[in-house]
């Protein structure tokens, strides 16, 4: 049984941890040497799409943002359950920064209602004003994923990309990322460190 002294020491040391993360991704970010820009692989042109608290959502709202989109379902236990993993890592890490948002487009529209979303993006303690968790009809969220980030198949949606992408605060494409490796992550990690120093100049 804990004591309340425990539990001060427990809180304690969570809270240390967590601003020890924020404070190292952060002099990341500033410390980054001089590198090659990434190059710009497309761009996104428009979307409306519905969020978890049930208002319209669209790339108006991405403008001046450094973003990253993946594509799952909350039924998955496969890769999605993972990369919602993954980008609640990236997340905290950037916690500090206010201009680097998430995107997560669900591919199984009928289950997965704003309701749904909702409580979906609770389990991974997502940030709603900076991660937002989408749902839309088919045929929106097949434009998106298909025509816009040049990620998945036309025939069937439930057979997602597994990648991350990265967007920057003009809509441009700047990077694809596996999302269910570590290594892909770590990449994706440094290119938005990249991005945001970039934004800073």
């Amino acid at each position: 049984m804990f004591t309340s002294s425990n539990k001060v020491r427990q809180l304690s040391f969570y809270g240390l941890t967590a601003i020890t993360l924020i404070t190292f991704g952060t002099y990341f970010v500033l410390s980054l040497p001089e590198s090659d820009p990434l190059p710009i692989l497309g761009e996104v042109s428009n979307f409306e799409l519905t969020d978890s608290q049930g208002e319209s959502f669209n790339q108006n709202q991405l403008k001046g943002k450094i973003w990253i989109a993946d594509f799952i379902f909350t039924t998955c236990a496969g890769p999605c359950p993972v990369m919602t993993s993954q980008l609640a890592s990236l997340c905290r890490s950037y916690l500090l920064e206010k201009d680097v948002h998430f995107v997560s487009v669900t591919v199984n529209p009928d289950y997965d209602s704003p309701q749904v979303l909702q409580e979906y993006a609770k389990k991974f303690n997502a940030d709603p004003a900076r991660w937002h968790f989408l749902t839309g009809t088919k045929d929106s969220i097949r434009k998106l994923a298909v025509n816009e980030l040049k990620v998945g198949t036309k025939e069937d949606l439930v057979f997602h990309s597994t990648q991350f992408v990265l967007i920057d605060q003009n809509l441009k494409i700047r990077g694809y990322y596996n999302g269910t490796e570590k290594g892909g992550t770590k990449k994706l990690f440094k290119d938005i460190a990249k991005l945001v120093k970039e934004r800073k100049q």
